[in-house]
């Protein structure tokens, strides 16, 4: 595919045509007085962007994080490499903070892939409760959530499916086989210690999912000395929202616990509901991790988290339609689900940590009780329908990275081989039937990283997946980044492909008014992305610009035949949904813009912009996807620190929808949040935050209402313990 073909004229004139503001970073904006303030934007790792194990961190190191000023809500990949007074350093310094962090990973600096990070201190400025609130309008993302914090959540990146979007937790695939996504209300935030959203197809390193992208999130680990933290709120709505966590370990052995919990008695999700009820729902989260030097060379760490959730829902039945279309209804229907992760891994480094070995093992079990009770029509209330699915997948893989250096050549390398195994299971029953079905797959994968006289870095990955049910296929991936540090800039590229089993539902699945089609073949992708980072006012301010182009084949889309048994011919036949492969190429391409700028050391602004032309292969405008989309956000710490105030705003624009096969459009609109916090000393902070500060109206999914402004309040309590006074050390 040549750039010609793929950057079309008639992608640019839209793009053009629909921008009628665009973000100014003028350099201008800020006095030369403040320019030569130091005060550059901190380099970041990522973990989930390359399949290297890297080395543990040696032991001994401090664990205590540094104290910093602040940052916008989203860091991107861009490292400081705003001049040369910083050249060769930006990624050694990145790395080394990390590795005093105890945070493994590669510096971004050396990354040609496209990455957005969010760390768990933005999280806590943000005061995100549901990790789905943390990247609405991020670049290249988008998120759809039907009603309430607790309704269906999906995290779509580029323009791609939101079940193309893997989600790792701790390394351990969370996406649940029956739809092949993940509910991102089932992740309450408390514990979370960054998330990494990687764009464009990652398949080469973890197989199918990873067409969009991959969301890559890392809990807290328990070591430090040993500490407590709580948090409790009151807001509206009758929410409660509350948390408690307890971590704490030596060098040698760590740990850590915690135990979050939200409910609330929620809002009315039926527009025009008869009754008027309000669905509320309740969301527990256990999660605890903990971890060994069984030698000082090798390392056992152990995850589990589980997630149960509760919530009461209204339908989409059509006996209340707008334009003709189903809306939702009140009804008494509920929703339970549980989500269990389990995982353990083995690091052995030998050779000075130039060779690590890495065994590990995951389990992922997702159960969902789906019961339906027919709406409310003023005579009652029709009987039970119950749904059951369960879902369960297992793996076990091996991989082993060398390290090497060429000096002659200033050259570094470092090669990754990969062997997994994966098995899958699935079960539903209903009314309409029972069904399951057993899937295992087989996997080979390859990357090698290249670092070139500190200025050039490349790596190339290619995956050979095995599958007993389907053809076997071969992914690929490659990327470059080039850091100029004497101009502040820093070109960067990344291609790939991708694959997306069938989900089980669609190939067995037995519902009301649905046909399974075990005919179906995997989705296919290859994607690409080239941008320019500029770093400029020394270190102060960062703006990345990205394109990118992906096409898809055999995608699979919902069709509406007529149900079997009943008269194709007939109009008034009711109809059933149909998972079909299209036929043609379906495209995603559009633009990113992240920026993040240090005003002051306690005034800080972030930035971002995507613009996303997403269609299928009929040159139809793909579902919840907005062409434009924008979020802001400003940050200011005042009294030494201990006071933090934040206002963000988020623009999700017109996005069309779908009620049983027939279009609808959704309006734009905009969302902005007020938070701020204060620390009475240092055990005991006050916090509070208003959402929807505008009490805007808007749609997320049609035909079901959006919370409007609500305010939340609340208290957060922390007691360290100094172990050598308590003598709690782990020995």
């Amino acid at each position: 595919m040549s750039f010609s073909q793929s950057v079309s004229s008639a992608f640019v004139k839209r793009l053009l045509s629909s921008i009628a503001i665009v973000p100014p970073f003028a350099a201008a904006a800020f006095s030369s007085a403040a320019a030569q303030t130091a005060l550059e934007l901190p380099g970041i790792v990522v973990e989930g962007a390359t399949l290297e194990a890297p080395p543990a961190p040696p032991r001994g190191k401090p664990v205590t994080k540094k104290a910093s000023s602040p940052a916008p809500s989203a860091q991107t990949v861009a490292a400081p490499a705003g001049s040369a007074e910083v050249e060769g350093e930006v990624a050694a310094e990145a790395e080394a903070e990390a590795e005093a962090n105890q945070v493994s990973g590669i510096s971004t600096a050396k990354l040609g892939t496209a990455v957005t990070v969010v760390t768990g201190e933005d999280l806590r400025r943000q005061q995100i409760r549901h990790a789905a609130d943390a990247l609405r309008s991020l670049p290249g993302v988008s998120v759809a959530r039907t009603g309430s914090p607790a309704g269906l959540s999906e995290v779509r990146i580029r323009g791609a499916e939101h079940n193309h979007t893997l989600v790792l937790i701790d390394g351990i695939e969370a996406n649940a086989g029956s739809d092949g996504g993940f509910d991102f209300s089932d992740l309450l935030a408390d514990d979370i210690d960054r998330i990494e959203v990687i764009r464009g197809p990652q398949s080469a390193l973890y197989g199918s999912n990873a067409i969009g992208g991959v969301v890559n999130i890392i809990t807290r680990s328990g070591k430090g000395p040993l500490s407590i933290r709580a948090r409790a709120e009151r807001g509206s709505f009758g929410t409660f929202s509350g948390a408690v966590r307890a971590a704490g370990g030596s060098d040698r052995a760590w740990g850590a616990i915690s135990i979050q919990q939200q409910r609330s008695d929620g809002f009315n999700l039926a527009p025009e509901g008869l009754l008027g009820e309000d669905d509320g729902y309740r969301i527990t989260s256990l999660s605890a991790n903990a971890g060994a030097m069984l030698a000082d060379n090798i390392r056992l760490g152990v995850n589990i988290r589980r997630s149960d959730k509760s919530l009461d829902r209204d339908d989409q039945t059509g006996l209340q339609t707008r334009f003709n279309l189903p809306i939702a209804s009140d009804s008494f229907s509920y929703f339970d689900s549980t989500v269990l992760l389990m995982g353990a891994d083995l690091q052995w480094d030998m050779l000075g940590g130039d060779l690590t070995h890495l065994f590990r093992v995951t389990r992922n079990k997702t159960t969902r009780d789906d019961v339906l009770i027919a709406d409310f029509t003023g005579s009652g209330f029709g009987p039970p329908a119950p749904a059951e699915y369960s879902d369960e997948a297992y793996k076990a893989a091996y991989q082993a990275t060398y390290r090497f250096a060429v000096p002659e050549l200033a050259a570094k390398h470092s090669l990754t081989g990969l062997v997994e195994r994966e098995r899958e299971l699935f079960s539903t029953s209903s009314n309409f039937g029972a069904a399951s079905a057993t899937r295992n797959r087989t996997a080979f994968a390859g990357e090698w990283r290249g670092e070139f006289f500190d200025r050039i870095f490349l790596s190339a990955g290619l995956r050979h997946d095995e599958n007993a049910t389907f053809e076997n296929f071969t992914t690929w991936r490659t990327a470059l980044s080039i850091p100029i540090q004497e101009l502040g800039i820093r070109p960067h590229a990344s291609a790939g492909s991708g694959v997306k089993l069938p989900t089980m539902v669609e190939q067995f699945g037995t519902t009301a008014a649905f046909i399974s089609n075990p005919d179906l073949v995997p989705e296919e992708s290859i994607g690409w992305d080239a941008g320019v980072e500029f770093t400029f006012l020394r270190g102060r301010a960062i703006v990345d610009v990205t394109y990118f182009n992906a096409d898809l084949n055999n995608q699979i889309k919902t069709v509406y035949p007529t149900c079997p048994g009943f008269d194709s011919n007939d109009p008034g036949s009711p109809k059933c949904a149909m998972p079909i492969n299209l036929a043609g190429t379906s495209n995603r391409q559009g633009v990113e813009v992240d920026a993040r700028v240090r005003l002051r050391p306690d005034l800080s602004v972030g930035l971002a912009y995507t613009y996303l032309d997403a269609v299928d292969s009929a040159g139809v405008r793909e579902i919840r996807r907005p062409l434009h989309a924008m979020r802001g956000d400003v940050t200011y710490q005042f009294h030494e620190d201990r006071g933090m105030l934040r206002f963000a705003a988020i623009y999700n624009g017109e996005t069309d929808d779908e009620a049983w096969g027939m279009r609808v459009g959704l309006d734009d609109y905009w969302l902005v949040s007020a938070a701020g916090s204060y620390k009475l000393n240092d055990r005991l902070e006050v916090y509070g935050r208003v959402e929807n500060l505008f009490d805007n109206d808007y749609e997320e999914v049609f035909g079901f209402n959006t919370p409007g402004i609500a305010a939340y309040a609340g208290l957060r309590w922390t007691f360290d313990f100094d172990r050598s006074r308590a003598g709690l050390a782990m020995k």
